[in-house]
Protein backbone atom coordinates (compact mmCIF):
# COMPACT_ATOMS: atom_id res chain seq x y z
CA UNK A 1 0.00 0.00 0.00
CA UNK A 2 1.36 3.40 -0.99
CA UNK A 3 2.19 5.81 1.81
CA UNK A 4 -0.50 8.25 0.66
CA UNK A 5 -3.17 5.52 0.78
CA UNK A 6 -1.99 4.35 4.18
CA UNK A 7 -2.03 7.91 5.51
CA UNK A 8 -5.59 8.40 4.30
CA UNK A 9 -6.57 5.17 6.00
CA UNK A 10 -4.96 6.37 9.23
CA UNK A 11 -6.87 9.65 9.06
CA UNK A 12 -10.18 7.86 8.43
CA UNK A 13 -9.77 5.36 11.25
CA UNK A 14 -8.41 7.90 13.73
CA UNK A 15 -11.19 10.35 12.86
CA UNK A 16 -13.85 7.74 13.52
CA UNK A 17 -12.40 6.80 16.90
CA UNK A 18 -11.95 10.44 17.92
CA UNK A 19 -15.59 11.01 16.93
CA UNK A 20 -16.83 8.06 18.97
CA UNK A 21 -14.68 8.44 22.08
CA UNK A 22 -13.46 12.03 22.09
CA UNK A 23 -9.87 13.13 22.45
CA UNK A 24 -9.40 11.99 26.05
CA UNK A 25 -11.01 8.61 25.46
CA UNK A 26 -8.93 7.78 22.40
CA UNK A 27 -5.55 6.05 22.54
CA UNK A 28 -2.92 5.48 19.88
CA UNK A 29 -2.94 1.80 20.86
CA UNK A 30 -6.60 1.51 19.85
CA UNK A 31 -6.03 3.41 16.60
CA UNK A 32 -3.05 1.21 15.73
CA UNK A 33 -5.00 -1.94 16.57
CA UNK A 34 -7.88 -0.91 14.30
CA UNK A 35 -5.36 -0.30 11.53
CA UNK A 36 -3.71 -3.70 12.07
CA UNK A 37 -0.39 -1.99 12.67
CA UNK A 38 1.88 -1.57 15.66
CA UNK A 39 1.95 1.58 17.74
CA UNK A 40 5.61 1.95 16.75
CA UNK A 41 4.64 1.91 13.07
CA UNK A 42 2.03 4.60 13.74
CA UNK A 43 4.77 6.80 15.16
CA UNK A 44 6.34 6.80 11.71
CA UNK A 45 3.46 9.06 10.62
CA UNK A 46 2.83 11.17 13.72
CA UNK A 47 4.67 12.16 16.87
CA UNK A 48 1.70 11.52 19.12
CA UNK A 49 -2.06 11.71 19.69
CA UNK A 50 -2.20 15.51 19.67
CA UNK A 51 -0.53 15.76 16.26
CA UNK A 52 -2.84 13.09 14.84
CA UNK A 53 -5.92 14.88 16.24
CA UNK A 54 -4.79 18.15 14.65
CA UNK A 55 -4.06 16.48 11.31
CA UNK A 56 -7.51 14.86 11.30
CA UNK A 57 -9.09 18.27 11.88
CA UNK A 58 -6.89 19.90 9.25
CA UNK A 59 -7.76 17.29 6.65
CA UNK A 60 -11.47 17.70 7.36
CA UNK A 61 -11.39 21.49 7.07
CA UNK A 62 -9.23 21.42 3.93
CA UNK A 63 -11.65 18.97 2.33
CA UNK A 64 -14.65 21.16 3.17
CA UNK A 65 -12.90 24.30 1.97
CA UNK A 66 -12.11 22.63 -1.34
CA UNK A 67 -15.86 22.26 -1.96
CA UNK A 68 -17.05 25.56 -0.51
CA UNK A 69 -14.44 28.00 -1.84
CA UNK A 70 -15.37 27.67 -5.55
CA UNK A 71 -18.97 28.54 -4.65
CA UNK A 72 -17.82 31.44 -2.45
CA UNK A 73 -15.66 32.81 -5.29
CA UNK A 74 -18.38 32.40 -7.92
CA UNK A 75 -20.39 35.25 -9.43
CA UNK A 76 -23.68 33.95 -8.05
CA UNK A 77 -25.90 36.47 -6.23
CA UNK A 78 -25.58 36.20 -2.43
CA UNK A 79 -28.84 34.32 -1.85
CA UNK A 80 -28.02 31.63 -4.41
CA UNK A 81 -24.43 31.52 -3.25
CA UNK A 82 -25.39 31.03 0.39
CA UNK A 83 -27.96 28.39 -0.55
CA UNK A 84 -25.31 26.36 -2.37
CA UNK A 85 -22.76 26.85 0.42
CA UNK A 86 -25.20 25.69 3.10
CA UNK A 87 -26.30 22.73 1.01
CA UNK A 88 -22.72 21.70 0.28
CA UNK A 89 -21.64 22.06 3.90
CA UNK A 90 -24.59 19.89 4.98
CA UNK A 91 -23.69 17.26 2.38
CA UNK A 92 -20.11 17.16 3.63
CA UNK A 93 -21.21 16.75 7.25
CA UNK A 94 -23.60 13.92 6.33
CA UNK A 95 -21.16 12.12 4.04
CA UNK A 96 -18.44 12.19 6.71
CA UNK A 97 -20.82 11.60 9.61
CA UNK A 98 -18.97 8.53 10.90
CA UNK A 99 -15.43 9.64 10.22
CA UNK A 100 -14.69 13.33 10.20
CA UNK A 101 -17.16 15.76 11.69
CA UNK A 102 -14.44 17.99 13.05
CA UNK A 103 -16.27 21.26 12.91
CA UNK A 104 -16.51 21.19 16.69
CA UNK A 105 -13.22 21.37 18.53
CA UNK A 106 -12.28 19.87 21.89
CA UNK A 107 -9.71 22.58 22.42
CA UNK A 108 -10.05 22.44 26.21
CA UNK A 109 -8.26 19.09 26.13
CA UNK A 110 -5.42 20.27 23.90
CA UNK A 111 -2.53 22.38 25.20
CA UNK A 112 -2.17 25.71 23.41
CA UNK A 113 0.36 25.40 20.61
CA UNK A 114 1.29 26.90 17.26
CA UNK A 115 -0.28 23.95 15.35
CA UNK A 116 -3.52 24.43 17.29
CA UNK A 117 -3.48 28.16 16.56
CA UNK A 118 -3.00 27.45 12.85
CA UNK A 119 -5.86 24.94 12.93
CA UNK A 120 -8.13 27.47 14.63
CA UNK A 121 -7.21 30.03 11.96
CA UNK A 122 -8.16 27.51 9.26
CA UNK A 123 -11.55 26.96 10.85
CA UNK A 124 -12.10 30.70 11.30
CA UNK A 125 -11.18 31.36 7.65
CA UNK A 126 -13.64 28.67 6.56
CA UNK A 127 -16.44 30.23 8.60
CA UNK A 128 -15.46 33.69 7.34
CA UNK A 129 -16.62 32.74 3.85
CA UNK A 130 -20.14 32.30 5.19
CA UNK A 131 -19.88 35.54 7.16
CA UNK A 132 -18.87 37.54 4.11
CA UNK A 133 -21.67 36.17 1.93
CA UNK A 134 -24.22 37.03 4.62
CA UNK A 135 -22.75 40.53 4.87
CA UNK A 136 -22.91 40.90 1.09
CA UNK A 137 -26.55 39.87 1.10
CA UNK A 138 -27.40 42.40 3.81
CA UNK A 139 -25.51 45.15 1.98
CA UNK A 140 -27.38 44.39 -1.24
CA UNK A 141 -30.67 44.25 0.68
CA UNK A 142 -31.24 40.64 -0.27
CA UNK A 143 -31.05 39.57 3.39
CA UNK A 144 -32.66 41.19 6.39
CA UNK A 145 -30.45 43.24 8.70
CA UNK A 146 -29.33 40.99 11.55
CA UNK A 147 -26.37 40.09 13.75
CA UNK A 148 -24.16 38.34 11.21
CA UNK A 149 -22.19 36.32 13.75
CA UNK A 150 -25.36 34.92 15.34
CA UNK A 151 -26.82 34.06 11.93
CA UNK A 152 -23.64 32.21 10.95
CA UNK A 153 -23.56 30.34 14.28
CA UNK A 154 -27.19 29.27 13.86
CA UNK A 155 -26.60 28.08 10.31
CA UNK A 156 -23.39 26.14 10.85
CA UNK A 157 -24.36 25.01 14.35
CA UNK A 158 -27.61 23.41 13.20
CA UNK A 159 -25.84 21.65 10.34
CA UNK A 160 -22.95 20.47 12.50
CA UNK A 161 -25.50 18.89 14.87
CA UNK A 162 -26.71 16.53 12.13
CA UNK A 163 -24.47 13.60 13.26
CA UNK A 164 -26.42 13.50 16.53
CA UNK A 165 -29.61 12.34 14.79
CA UNK A 166 -28.74 11.29 11.22
CA UNK A 167 -29.34 7.71 10.14
CA UNK A 168 -28.43 6.33 6.70
CA UNK A 169 -31.60 4.25 6.94
CA UNK A 170 -33.75 7.40 6.95
CA UNK A 171 -36.24 8.10 4.17
CA UNK A 172 -34.42 11.15 2.76
CA UNK A 173 -31.21 11.05 0.76
CA UNK A 174 -28.13 13.09 1.65
CA UNK A 175 -28.94 15.62 -1.07
CA UNK A 176 -32.57 15.92 0.03
CA UNK A 177 -31.62 16.58 3.65
CA UNK A 178 -29.00 19.13 2.59
CA UNK A 179 -31.54 20.91 0.37
CA UNK A 180 -34.08 21.10 3.20
CA UNK A 181 -31.49 22.70 5.48
CA UNK A 182 -30.45 25.17 2.79
CA UNK A 183 -34.03 26.15 2.00
CA UNK A 184 -35.18 26.70 5.58
CA UNK A 185 -32.00 28.37 6.85
CA UNK A 186 -32.00 30.75 3.90
CA UNK A 187 -35.67 31.62 4.33
CA UNK A 188 -34.90 32.87 7.82
CA UNK A 189 -32.84 35.79 6.53
CA UNK A 190 -34.34 36.59 3.13
CA UNK A 191 -36.02 39.97 2.97
CA UNK A 192 -39.73 40.02 2.20
CA UNK A 193 -41.62 42.83 0.54
CA UNK A 194 -42.90 43.97 3.93
CA UNK A 195 -39.40 44.35 5.41
CA UNK A 196 -38.40 47.95 5.93
CA UNK A 197 -34.99 47.52 7.62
Amino acid sequence: MADSERWQQILNVASQIFMEKGYKGTTLDEIASNLNMTKAALYYYVSGKEELWIKCHTHSIDNAKGHIQPIYESSLPPDQKLFEMIKTHAQIVIETVHTANFTLFEKTFIPSSIPLQKLTEKRDNYEKMFTEVIEEGIEKKVFRTANVKIIRLIMLGSINFIPNWYSPAGELSTLEIAAVFAEFLLKGILRSRSDTN
